[in-house]
């Protein structure tokens, strides 16, 4: 076994529901790697924006996977971090808050520059499934079916903001948004990404999805050199 290296991802809940072991992120790097040790950081926090994910660049929080606290990223001082974008939780800011969101996103990036030595990837995730958004969640189960795809349209919207900033900012860019897109106009049920207990989170097949294309983007950009970096 080769060097080790330090990951960490961070974003909400589209992050936090991969799981702490992140398994499908952990099987993909360890096939496509098979010479380094991966050491894996789950900070996602489900319901959060950008402003709450800065502050856990540098600030302890309520570990969401058990008791106690879980450390601020930049104290595991991560060799890659996989910076989700947060944009479902921006969905009801409107329109006119997109620049505000995007300036958020980039407050973000800036911190982890300045706080970590890490290599950054920026990762969109999937689509909304706007005919069925936010079915079977309790909490929604009286809401009008046309308010929730108005809710699925806002989020698409912060979607595709997310992007146009990773593009005008020059990251590294896991598009996972257009890439499940191009899926489902090729045949793919969109069902099969999205999580059928809620309508609204990644299913197991899009952490796949997901990590797959997590491996392609650090194999493009030579993310996770071994030779003594």
């Amino acid at each position: 076994m080769g060097k080790k290296k330090i990951i960490a991802c961070l974003g909400d809940s589209m992050t936090e529901f991969w799981g702490s072991e992140m398994p499908e992120l952990k099987e993909s790097l360890s096939t496509a790697f098979s010479d380094v040790e991966f050491e894996l950081h789950n900070y996602g926090v489900s319901g959060t924006r950008t402003e709450y994910g800065k502050y856990r660049i540098t600030h302890d929080y309520p570990n969401p996977f058990k008791d106690g606290n879980m450390k601020c990223l930049s104290a595991v001082s991560p060799d890659l971090i996989i910076v989700e974008s947060f944009a479902y939780n921006h969905r009801l800011d409107g329109e006119h808050q997109i620049k505000n969101y995007q300036n958020e996103l980039r407050l973000l990036i800036k911190e982890i520059k300045e706080t970590t030595p890490a290599e950054i990837i920026f990762l969109v995730t999937i689509p909304p499934d706007k005919e069925n958004f936010l079915d079977n969640i309790p909490t929604y189960r009286n809401v009008n079916i046309e308010l929730r795809k108005e809710w699925a349209e806002y989020s698409d919207r912060y979607l595709k903001a997310a992007l146009e900033f990773a593009k005008e900012e020059g990251l590294p860019l896991v598009n996972v948004y257009e890439r499940v897109q191009q899926e489902v106009h090729q045949g793919t049920p969109i069902h099969w990404f999205i999580d059928q207990n809620d309508h609204i989170h990644p299913s197991r097949y899009a952490y796949r999805f997901t990590a797959k294309e997590i491996v392609n983007v650090i194999e493009n950009y030579q993310l996770l050199t071994t030779d003594g970096k």
